[in-house]
């Protein structure tokens, strides 16, 4: 007699901040809740993706307690009992042990999906099948991750280095994570066929990660665990780290399922208007002239833009953005710089 499938839960992590995608971006409603690049949220759309992996009952989200209602108000066939809170961000290595407990309290043995929901992919069956590889992998015990083949030599990007050649949903060994590499180790990568892009997605038996994370970064299970006794000064005490610090580059049997679905990252203004060329486009209130590459974001109002090349403007209520797209990864220094000047009711 088989084998019964361990249970198969989807955790959506919702807490980034957005900071590059200012004015757009704010505390109280990052990207991942704005439809950045079509007619849904980017939040909903990873849940309609999702969906078809699992049951809702077994979808959950994490996010910190400031984004609770937006949550709710953008995912209404979440369950309740499903969205669970941080008390404040801790990044992403004490948010994914959290959801890993909870889900291991209502079924324990369960298989794991970790997924950000600020991509963008475009071949959903593509990616439900892999994941289903991935699953499988990880029912033996194995940590998976989700790695993208390069179609460029991107230095924006960690890299996951395979023991063999990347092949379609064909599971291999990771030797090493690598950090963002400068444009000369990222050709390199790109020829060698062994270097995937880290996507920061997972697939793992929950038990196996929190056995895992007690022995690489036990002061975050201690949190983790002090929290879900309602001791509420537990969390605090939660080493900030992404999961990658302080998990997956210290684990034994780490595996990687290459992703050929269409993914981006949305990381960016650039690729917010590299994607509406794609689909959605400029809206036809807007009047571009002489404006190849130009894109206008967000706006109720017109814009009109005259002979101006590759420029992202970004117009909301109570602020104006213009920037050029080769440069857009440094909008985060305007956020830096309201920081500075304490003009909290701009970001």
């Amino acid at each position: 007699m088989a084998a019964r499938r361990p249970p198969f839960h989807v955790v959506l992590l919702a807490g980034g901040s957005g900071t590059r995608f200012w004015p757009l971006s704010r505390k109280k409603m990052p990207k991942q809740f704005h439809a950045l690049t079509g007619r849904e949220s980017l939040l909903l759309a990873t849940w309609r993706r999702v969906r078809k992996l699992t049951p809702k009952a077994r979808i959950w989200v994490v996010a910190p307690r400031a984004l609770a209602r937006s949550v709710r108000r953008e995912l209404p066939d979440l369950q309740k009992e499903n969205l669970v809170l941080e008390p404040s961000p801790r990044d992403t290595a004490p948010a994914i042990a959290l959801a890993c407990a909870a889900v291991e309290r209502r079924e324990p043995g369960s298989i794991v999906g970790i997924f950000p929901t600020d991509h963008v992919i475009r071949d959903s069956t593509e990616f439900v099948r892999t994941v289903r590889v991935a699953a499988t992998v990880a029912a033996e015990g194995s940590l998976v991750c989700l790695g993208i083949r390069p179609d460029r030599p991107a230095t924006g990007f960690g890299y996951l280095h395979c023991a063999t050649r990347a092949k379609r949903r064909t599971p291999t060994i990771v030797k090493q994570f690598v950090e963002k590499p400068d444009l000369a180790r990222a050709r390199r990568f790109l020829r060698t066929g062994r270097y995937l892009w880290n996507a920061g997605m997972f697939v793992w038996r929950a038990d196996r990660f929190l056995e895992e994370i007690e022995k690489t970064a036990p002061r975050i299970r201690r949190a983790v665990d002090g929290h879900l006794r309602r001791n509420r000064k537990a969390w605090v005490t939660a080493t900030r780290l992404s999961v990658d610090y302080a998990v997956m580059e210290h684990a034994s049997d780490v595996r990687v399922v290459p992703l050929d679905a269409g993914w981006d990252d949305v990381g960016s203004w650039d690729a917010v208007a590299r994607l509406r060329e794609e689909g959605v486009g400029n809206d036809r209130r807007h009047v571009l002239v002489d404006s190849e590459g130009s894109v206008v974001i967000g706006s109720r109002r017109l814009v009109a833009l005259v002979g101006v090349e590759n420029l992202a403007v970004v117009d909301t209520e109570d602020a104006l953005l213009i920037v050029s797209r080769e440069r857009s990864e440094e909008v985060r220094t305007v956020v830096e710089t309201l920081k500075k000047r304490r003009q909290d009711d701009l970001l």
